[in-house]
Order: structure tokens, then sequence, then C-alpha cells
């Protein structure tokens, strides 16, 4: 989350990487090919050069090797005189080992890897070898309180090789429990009783060689510190310190080690070199907080981390400020939480969670300190989880009472939303503006008399078994069923910016839907129902009306809705099947797409329509209204005339 950061310019890894292994060869190199590189790295001066390669065993060139057997088949023959001694002498190519020490000898600068063998369930290392010495801190002061890692046995550069180094540092890695790495330890401790050492890092030697400080300028405060120069660096108890990665791999400056050796580049001058496995499939590669990097990458990490002292932190004082967050939220919360809805309490919740992560990053990425996130951020999740938990088994009853009660006559949005909103289930309403739909069955009258009673039900319980269908598909709320007569309205209970239009299209699909079932009807020598259709739009008084604890019903009132059910009396008046008023054609007009001979078409995620008629009729003047209203004939080509 806090991204990547500029390491600065310092630091420049010459990785061995897949191109340099595939021109020179398969790792290990030869030595001599490793003493050139070191020489042309060396030629162009750089501070510092870091090798994180371990040179703890000899190497016999094949020339060596051959010689010596020939040497010794000549002594076994007893023709070995001193001239062909001296022959074979000056024919000697010399160790590769000596050659090697020597550039780095002449160099000067170059701090190599020490490898050490670190078993916890071992005692530290009796005999320790005197090189160590010379390579460990001068001075050391241990405090009372420390756990630091103990070394069983290093790995040491063989003579030859560590006659020329100016420093070693050690090499030895921790990993976190879930395989990555995080921390590095400064130090690690060898011997046991008075005959103790303290080796220093791999980058604590290269730091100190780049700053161009000696080994007295330079302080152990076991358990708490390391000091260098007027730098003082904290660690915890083990000598560890939290690695500020500054990014994933190539983070830093990169060069090839085969460019080195072709002079390709230039890159080493007053820098910190440092030398080390970087190709992929090798086991010097490592997990960190970003991503796979390879050992000198994490070793770049460190000495940078050294240079600018800037590792991360985990200081006892933001412990205790974490503690002290989770006691007030705790408080705040149990305070706030029952005396508010659940809505409010999950907003309060979720502000300090926020708040406490922004802050937690903040210190993260700005001053670098790690302050625990889960521990007060689970708080916050499992108190505001308990709270609603006991809220829920508590006023689940009162949920239960509200569903029984309105459940029975409206519809599950409906219920819903008085189970979001209880207050909605008081007597009264409120102002919204709707769209209502009026629906009948024509001559219903006639119909009935022709028939028996099971013979009408079951016709008109499929006819409004379909319509709901098609209400709920285009989102409509069903307010109530009046014998043949069917009431829906769009826009509450939740509000609906494009309620005429979605009543608009409902009716269109009923009207689709009543063909359908004439086709069925008539194949079963069944006589086909008709319906007439009126919309209207406008503001009503949608709630509950009707004696509080007896007897109520979730509606809508006004002069819309009286307006709406004229307009379906006049279907019968113009033998159309779908009237609507001004006020809903003005609501839908721009939804309107113009098509061929002046018809329309309509579309919606739920459906569209095409080859829609919209033809004005006149100005009515409807009973109980004073200013006369435009009404408008909808139709469509495959629904026949209206009856």
């Amino acid at each position: 989350m806090r991204g990547e950061r500029n390491p600065g310019d310092e630091i420049v890894v010459v990785g061995i990487d897949e191109k340099s292994l595939k021109a020179i060869g398969r790792w290990p190199w030869p030595r001599a090919i490793l003493a050139d590189l070191l020489q042309k790295m060396a030629d162009q001066k750089p501070a510092v050069i870091g090798v994180d390669v371990i040179f703890s065993e000899p190497e016999i060139s094949p020339l060596n090797r051959s010689m010596k057997q020939v040497q010794n088949e000549l002594a076994k023959k007893n023709v070995l005189d001193d001239d062909l001694k001296g022959m074979i002498a000056s024919m000697d190519p010399g160790s590769p080992d000596k050659h090697l020490g020597q550039v780095l000898m002449d160099y000067g600068h170059a701090v190599l890897a020490l490898a050490l063998i670190v078993d916890p369930g071992t005692q530290a290392a009796e005999e320790l070898p005197d090189a160590l010495f010379d390579f460990s801190f001068m001075r050391v002061k241990e405090e009372s309180y420390q756990l630091p890692i103990l070394a069983k046995r290093a790995l040491l550069p063989v003579d030859d090789i560590l006659d020329g180094v100016a420093s070693l540092g050690e090499v030895f890695t921790y990993y976190d429990q879930d395989g990555a790495i995080r921390k590095e330890p400064l130090y690690v401790k060898m011997g046991k009783d008075d005959d103790i050492l303290y080796l220093p890092s791999f980058g604590m030697e290269i730091a100190r060689e780049y700053m161009g400080l000696d080994k007295q300028q330079m302080q152990l405060l076991a358990g708490s510190a390391v000091t260098l120069g007027n730098e003082v660096i904290p660690t915890d108890a083990t000598g560890r310190v939290l690695i500020n990665f500054p990014g994933p791999a190539r983070t830093f400056q990169t060069v090839s080690a085969l460019d080195i050796l072709q002079g390709k580049t230039d890159a080493l001058k007053g820098k910190i070199a440092m030398l080390g496995m970087t190709a992929l499939g090798t086991t010097d590669i490592h997990v960190t907080p970003y991503s796979r990097v390879s050992g000198i990458e994490k070793q770049a990490a460190v000495v940078e981390n050294i240079l600018h002292n800037n590792f991360m932190v985990r200081a006892e004082l933001v412990k205790a400020l974490s503690a002290s967050f989770i006691i007030v939220a705790a408080l705040f919360l149990v305070f706030i939480l029952p005396a508010t809805q659940a809505w409010v309490g999950a907003f309060w919740s979720l502000m300090l969670l926020s708040l406490y992560v922004a802050g937690t990053q903040y210190l993260f990425v700005y001053q670098r300190l790690w302050v625990d996130l889960m521990v007060p951020g689970l708080t916050i999740l499992l108190l505001y989880s308990s709270m609603m938990a006991y809220r829920f088994f508590t006023e689940e009853l009162k949920a239960r009472k509200i569903r029984h009660m309105f459940s029975s006559y409206t519809t599950k949005k409906v219920v819903d939303q008085l189970l979001e909103h209880p207050e909605l289930a008081l007597l009264g309403g409120k102002s919204m503006e709707v769209t209502v739909m009026f629906s009948d069955v024509r001559s219903f009258t006639t119909f009935c008399e022709s028939r028996t009673p099971h013979e009408v039900i079951s016709s008109l319980n499929e006819f409004l078994s379909e319509m709901t269908d098609v209400i709920f598909a285009w989102d409509g709320t069903l307010d109530k069923f009046v014998g043949d007569e069917i009431m829906a309205f769009w826009g509450a209970p939740v509000p609906q910016k494009d309620h005429a239009i979605l009543a608009f299209c409902c009716c269109l699909g009923m009207m689709n839907k009543i063909v359908e079932m004439k086709a069925d009807w008539i194949s079963r020598d069944l006589e086909p129902l008709n319906i007439g259709v009126g919309l209207n739009s406008g503001d009503v008084v949608v709630g509950n009306i009707g004696c509080e604890g007896k007897k109520m019903d979730y509606t809508i009132i006004g002069d819309t809705v009286n307006l709406g059910a004229r307009v379906e009396a006049l279907t019968r008046n113009y033998h159309d099947y779908l009237i609507i008023t001004e006020f809903t054609y003005e609501k839908i007009k721009p939804s309107l797409s113009e098509g061929d001979g002046g018809t329309f078409s309509i579309s919606l995620p739920q459906g569209s329509f095409e080859q829609i008629h919209i033809n004005p009729l006149e100005h009515v003047k409807v009973k109980g209204k004073d200013k006369p209203v435009m009404i408008y004939e909808i139709a469509l080509d495959h629904w026949g005339p209206a009856p």
C-alpha cells in the first residue's frame, strides 16, 4: 500500500544474472573469472565492494591438478631432478585463490560474506578461529536483557582470499514464520563464557567502510542498539532491525556482471558496488513483503537503511497507544451502538476503523512506525458484531410482528421497507410523486352471469396471477385487488426517478400478456377477457391508512389517484385498451424514440417495445375536476381493436 520509494544512488548491484551465466557458464565460476570481474570493478574506483559469495573451499585448477600428477609420476620413476622441478615450477600458473586474494588486497576496500551455522538446539561454539577476532566488534557493552542469536560455527574464506579482504560480515538470514524476510540481525554472537565475540553483519561492515570509519568508531550495545559514528541504530533484544524495503526486485540500480567484464558500463565510480547472484532459479532468492528478491538486493536494502538510519521502528510506546485505542474505542462503541440505529452504528464503527487504519498507514509511511493493525481492528469488528447480534435477537420479535401485520396484504418490497423504517407503520404518510395504474376487466358482470362461481374464480385467479407477475417484473407495487380491478403504483415506497416509464412499459407488457392469454383461452374453448388500463402521474400521500392496532392498509391517496381511476373508466367510452394522461405523457416523452410511420419505441433493461401508436384524444373534463386534462390513447398493432 505504501508503494515504492527512492533508495538513492549510493548503491549499485552487480548481478550475476541469467545472461552472465549463459555467456560464461553455470555457477560457481572459476576464481580466475571472479578475480577478473573484481579487478574490472576495482578499476572503476568504487568506494567499497561487497561480495556476497562464500569462498570457504579452496579451488584447484585443472592445470594445477595435472601438473601435480605429472610431478608425482616423475618422482615415482626417480627422474625428477632439480632442473625438471624448476621447469615445472616455471610453468605453474599459480593458485587461483592467491590471485583473487591479491586483487582484493590491491583494491583494499572489499567486504566479503561470512557464512555462519546457527542451530538453536545446540550450544555456542567453544573454540573460535583467531582470524574472527580481527573482524568482530572492538567495543561491546552488554545490556542486562538480551537474547542474541548464537552461531555454532563460521565458514571463513580460505586463507589466500582472507588475507586480501578489508573486512568480513555475517550473512545469517532470519525468516519469519510465513517464510518472508522482514528482519535483519545486525550482529551474531559466537563463543561462551569469557571467550566470546560479536560479529557485525555484512551490511554493517559495508556501511562502515563506505562512511570511512574504523572498528573503534563502531560500538555494540548488545540488546538495544549499534552505534556507527554519530548514528545510533536501535535493535531489539536479539539484535535485529525491521528492514525498510524500498521496493521489489530491481529497485536498486543494477548492472550485469557480464557488462562489467566486457567493459560496457562504468557505473561504479564512488559507489557501493555489491556483487551477488540475481539469476532466477538460484538458491539465493528470498521472499520480502514486496516480492521475491535476490540475497544481494536484500543486503542492499539493509545497507541503505543503515546509511540513512531509516529502518522501520516498533516502539514500546506505540504498543501502549494501540492498547489505549482499544480501550477508548470499546467504551465509545458500547455507549454509541445501543442508542443508535444499525446503520448509524455501522457508520461510527467504520469511521473508527477507517481512522485507525489511516493512522497506522500514516505512521508506517511517514514516521516508519509499525503499529498493530489486526488486534485493534478486530476489536472494533467484534464489538460491533456482538452488539448487533444482541440487537438482532431482541429486535427480531418486533420485526416478526411487522412482517405478520403487513405480509398478508402487501408486497415483500413494502414489508422490507417497513422493516428498515418501522416508523412508516404508524398512521399517516408522506407526500411522494408516483404513477398510479388502474386496470379493470371489460363486461365482467356479463362474464360472471354465464358461468359458475368456480369457473369465474378460476379464470379470475389465472388472470390476476399473470398480471401480478408483469407488475412485479417492472418493479411495481401492487396496492390491491377490488374484484376484477387491479390498482398498482410506481415511485413508492422506494423512490423511482423513472416511475412513469416503468409504469408505461408495464401496461404495454400487461396488454401483450393478455394477447397471449386470449390465444390460450380460445384454444381451450374459453371466453377471453379484455381489460382497460388507465395511467396518471402526480403527487400523492403514501402511508398506512386505517385504524391503528386493528386494520391498516398501505396505500396511496389523493387527487392523482382519483384521476387515474377516472381515466381507466374512459377506456370504455373511447374503445381503447390503454389511456394515459398528459402528466404521464410528459414524463415518458423524453424516453420515446420516433420510428417509422409516426410510431415510437422505448427500451429498458427489463424489455423493449416497438411500433407504439400514441394518439392524442381530446381535453376531457372528468368528474370532480374543474380543469380539462388531455388524454392519449396507446396501442400496438397486434392488440387488435378494443371492444
